[in-house]
């Protein structure tokens, strides 16, 4: 399946061959929005700084969303870290921002999403907390599948910087269809032009299958070593010839790079600056 890619840091054309119609899409990330009431009173207190520094982050995702209105997209999707903590109130208006755009929005959860600072816990914490963020999810959690427009859009929620067994398994499944591809994460594959920049950032290399990131690195991170589902994950999506391309975020900087001949992954810069990419898949 060819692909062409062309892109900037906000806007991204990638022609597919085999596809019939035009598909527009809105990517945002890492919106980061912090806010908490009383429905979540024992959290208040760790959360109030937060809720404080950022607060003008609510009105830069809702400005997102009205542009959002007017550009005749056929979806958005959403790869994570949209709220600092899974609060009712935050998770309340993200969802409600959202339905004002009345386009299919496709979510996968960041290590954010789920996690109230202070507390201990990674992949534990992660299941108890994706019920709060049914609003976003719709129930699909852990993976899903959307076809729209004639592609197929797989989500994987790779926010413990692992993919587990089971997802690997629903993504080969899947890739095997033959039909243009599109994943959507929350953190990045470890990939040769991206890990220095993310080295340069965060001094660890805070990437999916990275294969020299240290034991005391992913101990700060909260993750051990790469599980062999996590290595076999990559390896798929490195020699898929239908996988057009991935989107995510966590890093916090734009970046754009290849995947394998055909695909392409763009890391999308944070929400919380009003970032955003308009996407186009056109026929080639």
């Amino acid at each position: 399946m060819r692909t062409t890619h062309k892109w900037s840091d906000d806007t991204a054309t990638i022609c597919v061959e085999g596809l019939h119609q035009t598909v527009r899409m809105l990517h945002v990330t890492d919106s980061h929005i912090a806010l908490i009431d009383d429905r979540d009173a024992e959290h208040i207190e760790a959360c109030q700084g937060a809720c404080e520094r950022f607060e003008s982050r609510e009105s830069i995702f809702d400005k997102l969303m009205e542009e959002a209105k007017d550009s005749s997209l056929d979806l958005m999707a959403l790869t994570g870290d949209m709220v600092h903590f899974p609060s009712q109130a935050g998770v309340e208006t993200v969802a409600k921002s959202i339905d004002k755009v009345d386009v299919p929005t496709l979510y996968t959860s960041g290590n954010h999403d789920w996690h109230y600072p202070g507390v201990e816990g990674r992949e534990e914490l992660r299941e108890v907390w994706w019920e709060a963020l049914a609003p976003l999810h719709h129930g699909q959690a852990a993976y899903a599948r959307h076809e729209i427009g004639g592609i197929q859009f797989l989500l994987v929620d790779d926010s413990t910087y692992q993919v587990e067994e089971e997802q690997t398994t629903f993504v080969n499944t899947h890739l095997v269809n033959g039909m243009p591809t599109v994943l959507l994460t929350h953190i990045p594959l470890s990939l040769p032009t991206l890990r220095e920049p993310t080295l340069e950032h965060f001094e660890n290399p805070i990437l999916i299958a990275d294969p020299d990131w240290a034991p005391e690195g992913r101990d700060r991170w909260g993750t051990g070593e790469n599980l062999p589902s996590t290595i076999e994950f990559a390896r798929t999506l490195a020699k898929s010839e239908n996988l057009v391309a991935v989107f995510c975020g966590h890093i916090h900087f734009a970046h754009t790079d290849s995947i394998n001949l055909n695909a392409a992954q763009y890391v999308g810069a944070p929400g919380f600056d009003g970032n955003s990419r308009l996407v186009e898949f056109r026929p080639l």
